[in-house]
Formats: C-alpha cells, structure tokens, sequence
C-alpha cells in the first residue's frame, strides 16, 4: 500500500469506528429503548475498527478479528505504544460480541456495558492519539463520539434487554 491508499484506509476505518459508536450510543439511548445486545456489539466493531486502523497506519492488513488482535499485540502492545491489557481487553470484548449475537437467551443490561466502557473509551482515545495526524476529519468526529459516549447515561442495572423482559 502506498502512502495515499493508506491515509484513505485510516480515514475509512476511524469513520467505520466513528459509526459502530454511534449506533452504540443509539442503541442505549435511541427511541426505542435501551438495547444493550446491540450496544455491546457496535461498541465492540468500534473497538475493532480503532485496532485495524492503527494496523493499516502501518501498512498491516489482518485476515480476521483474531489476526487483529495478534497484530495489535505484536505491534502496538509488545513496544508499551498501548497499556499491556489491551488485546486481553479486546478478546474479551470480542467474546461478549459473540455471547450477544449468538445467545439470545442469555440476559444483557447496562452492567454488561458498563463493564468495558472505561476502558473502550481509553482504548480508542489512545488509538486515535496515535493516528490521529493520519485522519484529521476522522478523528474530530471519533473523538466528539467518543466525549457524547463518556456523558452518556445508562439505564440502572435492573434494566435488561433480554427475552424474558
């Protein structure tokens, strides 16, 4: 990849994050109710996508979500460029994206989200810091998202959007 298609694959992704966030937030706050499956998923692809832009920032194409996390390690963990529990954080993020897209008889609340928001909103903080230069109108978006998700309220415990609801 030259330099041009690597800005315009930056770009891309950090708006590809910019929307998974978005479609978070509305899923917790959107007309309908309070749809933390849904929320937990978005905010995972947003996670990824921060992750897969700082790969291809580098010239890196990952094959899976499992090769993203690698790579991530391998090029951002390993150098302390990101705190050490960061692909551990991720997988496990990515294991709460599978439990909610494939186990719908599993309950989920807002403590489901709440779980892993602090540390997606120091996640893609860091990551947009680290490319930020390589995406400036990406980044401006991302990081007005991701100031709106930090304020956004979520519902008491108690509320959960699963079957038995």
């Amino acid at each position: 990849m030259d330099r041009a298609e690597i800005a315009v694959r930056v770009a891309g992704e950090v708006e590809a994050a910019r929307g998974s966030l978005v479609a978070a937030m509305n899923s917790i706050a959107g007309p309908y109710g309070a749809q933390y499956r849904s929320s937990v998923a978005q905010l995972y692809f947003a996670c990824f996508h921060m992750a897969s832009a700082l790969l291809v920032e580098k010239g890196i194409r990952a094959r899976s979500h499992e090769a993203v996390q690698e790579l991530l390690a391998l090029h951002f963990v390993k150098p302390a460029a990101l705190p050490a529990d960061t692909t551990r954080k991720l997988a496990s993020l990515m294991d709460r994206r599978h439990t909610v897209d494939y186990r719908p008889f599993v309950p989920v609340g807002a403590v489901d989200l709440e779980e892993f928001r602090p540390w997606a909103i120091q996640f893609l903080s860091a990551a947009l810091a680290l490319i930020e230069k390589s995406a400036p109108d990406a980044a401006a978006g991302l990081r007005a998202a991701i100031a709106q998700f930090e304020r956004l309220r979520l519902a008491p415990d108690g509320d959960r959007d699963d079957a038995s609801a």
